[in-house]
């Protein structure tokens, strides 16, 4: 039993994280995602179920599990003594450092009751720290968001842990938002930045300038490739060109079904798709490329430029918004 509950643990793993990946970029793309999302419900209770019959069913004898629990109780508490010590250490850091020191709960508008806020006057951005201040005192759920506010650079930072991403979202500080999570957060946004929790490492859009480039004949012929089928049914390929800077595709979507959709909307549906494939080219096919335009005639046509590349951890992306072919 416990080899068959190990393969659907496994299978359902597997679709799990599949189905997650396919529903965040259908989401940023607009696309319906009604039926995504009722795949990924019924697939994560069959991942929870599998998972919980797995340790019901595993063949570790009770002596087994006896003798060890002594052993286990001595390493986990060696553990997380070593993990408290590590996080009092970095504390210590913040505050000699930057003036960290426990952020506060909200006066008034957190409905969660897990966000937190901080207020500073350094000098120092808190893109900077923000790594290690995730590691000090953010709670690894996506319902945590923590917020510093920097009264020396008039500056609000939002901060949040999300599939191992640390993201910091820099707004112009607003009157008075530090009291009122409800407002926090809503000034002109400065930046964004993305690092990894693990490893500190920060996450660019950029493309690795080491990586070469390739002549525009290959561009092309990659191209070509990789788009086929993005497009979609009853949506044609005519051409794909390069001048040296702009690489453009030319789509018709003439022949498609319009009794749901408009033949535009169609068309807006697989911008994202057609960008994405070739984002997921390389660097080096990056590199060789300014700007991409997808053309549809008629309907209208999008250039996208490349320091408009997005990176949030989870792959390079485009934003495509709601009428960018009007």
């Amino acid at each position: 039993m416990f080899i068959f509950f190990a393969s659907i643990y496994f299978v359902s793993f597997v679709a799990f994280v599949v189905l997650l990946i396919k529903f965040i970029k259908e989401k940023k793309s607009g696309i319906n995602i009604s039926d995504t999302k009722k795949k990924f419900c019924i697939v994560s209770v069959v991942f929870l179920i599998s998972m919980i019959l797995v340790i019901i069913t595993s063949p570790a004898s009770d002596q087994k599990n006896s003798i060890d629990n002594k052993d286990n109780v001595s390493v986990e508490e060696s553990d997380g003594s070593n993990d408290k010590a590590d996080i009092k250490r970095i504390k210590k850091e913040l505050k000699e450092k930057y003036d960290i020191s426990e952020p506060s709960s909200f006066v008034q508008g957190d409905v969660t009751g897990k966000w937190r806020v901080l207020v500073v006057a350094n000098s120092t951005p808190p893109s900077e720290y923000a790594v290690d201040y995730a590691r000090a005192y953010i709670e690894n759920t996506d319902t945590t968001i923590h917020y510093i506010v920097n009264f020396s650079l008039k500056t609000t930072s939002q901060i949040q842990i999300s599939f191992g991403i640390v993201s910091v979202k820099t707004t112009e500080y607003v009157d008075k938002e530090e009291h009122n999570a409800k407002i926090i957060g809503e000034g002109m946004l400065l930046g964004e930045d993305y690092y990894k929790l693990e490893t500190g490492e920060k996450i660019t859009a950029e493309a690795d300038p080491n990586a070469g480039t390739v002549d525009g004949e290959t561009l092309i012929t990659a191209v070509k490739d990789t788009i086929t089928g993005a497009v979609g049914k009853n949506k044609e390929i005519v051409d794909v060109t390069f001048d040296g800077k702009n690489l453009c595709i030319i789509v018709d979507v003439s022949n498609v079904d319009t009794s749901q959709l408009t033949a535009k909307e169609i068309a807006e549906s697989r911008i994202s798709s057609i960008t994405q494939k070739i984002l997921d080219l390389g660097d080096k096919y990056q590199n060789t490329w300014e700007t991409i335009t997808i053309d549809f005639g008629s309907e209208g046509k999008v250039t996208f430029n490349k320091k408009d590349i997005k990176n949030e951890g989870l792959g390079k992306y485009f934003d495509v918004p709601a009428g960018v072919l009007d």
